[in-house]
């Protein structure tokens, strides 16, 4: 800024040169020019300072920074006065499954005209007034979505993605599953080989719930469909050494299962994903898996025999030889 004014005054005395006379020159203008601040350290007065060479070096730090390593230390330990707490927000997906489906206890093994399953039916009515609600907002952005045919989709996805697991196909992992679903599916499968078949369906998939729910903003909405698969499948893990540890290639089992789809409406390239997987509190546990450890080695200690002493008493000896 001062340049640019120093600059400005000389062109105009330069233009004005040649209308005045030398004789009387033009009053030249001082204008200070502020150069560089330096702050100065303000000392306390009545201080009786030793020279700086007779400092020792923690002493030198001291009076450099003019603080003392206690009250230094006080305020590393201090928190920073803004502390944010961040979080990871996938926008593909969301992060659980919201108002999860509860399954009626017994589903699968009673008949359809015994009371139970006529109490099973009567919960599957309550729940169709709700879904229909859901089912329009999917139609909205999905006009040929039916829960009939969307039935069929789902198992060729639960399939396809059972196949791409036990082959650890991760790229058409990713496109099968949500990233919330992906961490519990490959979750304790390192170094274990997989063996899955699905064999038949004993039942009909069909959808047995319905939610949609907007995040973030106002038509950001996302789509949970649960579907229901009662099926035969074969299931056998390995462990790195070849050993069984859990089920058989050979002996399939009935399951039951509820499964959890989602979509992304709003988005333009959304799919309908796995997302999760919803297990009733009466169902049965799973046994736990055999695991194979390597035993330690054990140390084979041989103990040596100890020779024998001579007695502290030389007459005890020399009696038992005369006896002898």
């Amino acid at each position: 800024m001062a340049t640019l004014l120093c600059r400005a005054l000389y062109r105009c005395q330069v233009s004005q040169t040649s209308a005045v006379s030398v004789l009387n020159p033009l009053p030249i203008a001082s204008i200070p020019i502020r150069g560089r601040k330096r702050w100065v350290r303000a000392m306390p007065k009545n201080t009786k300072r030793p020279h700086w060479h007779f400092l020792s070096d923690e002493e030198k730090r001291k009076e450099t920074w003019n603080i003392t390593l206690e009250r230094l230390n006080d305020l590393m330990r201090q928190p920073p006065k803004q502390s944010y707490l961040d979080r990871q927000i996938c926008i593909s997906c969301t992060g659980d499954i919201y108002e999860p489906y509860v399954p009626p206890e017994g589903d699968g093994k009673a008949s359809s005209l015994s009371k139970e399953g006529i109490k099973q039916r009567a919960e599957r009515l309550k729940n169709v007034g709700i879904s229909t609600k859901d089912l329009r907002k999917i139609r909205k952005h999905e006009p040929e979505f039916s829960t009939k045919d969307f039935a069929f989709e789902a198992q060729d996805i639960f399939i396809k993605a059972h196949d791409a697991l036990q082959n650890f196909d991760k790229n058409i992992l990713h496109q099968l599953v949500t990233e919330k679903c992906y961490p519990d599916m490959i979750r304790g499968f390192r170094y274990k080989t997989i063996r899955w078949k699905w064999i038949e369906s004993i039942e009909k998939p069909k959808v047995v719930y319905l939610r949609c729910a907007d995040m973030v903003t106002q038509g950001n909405t996302y789509a949970q469909v649960t579907v229901r698969f009662h099926s035969k499948q074969t299931l056998a893990i390995y462990d790195r050494f070849g050993r069984l540890m859990q089920g058989s290639e050979t002996s399939p089992k009935d399951v039951l299962e509820y499964v959890v789809f989602e979509r992304h409406l709003a988005g333009a390239y959304g799919s309908w994903r796995i997302h999760g997987k919803i297990v009733p509190a009466w169902a049965t546990h799973r046994q736990p898996m055999v695991k194979t450890m390597i035993e330690p080695e054990q140390e084979i200690i041989v103990e040596e025999e100890e020779p024998e002493l001579p007695s502290a008493n030389p007459s005890v000896d020399q009696s038992t030889t005369a006896t002898a």
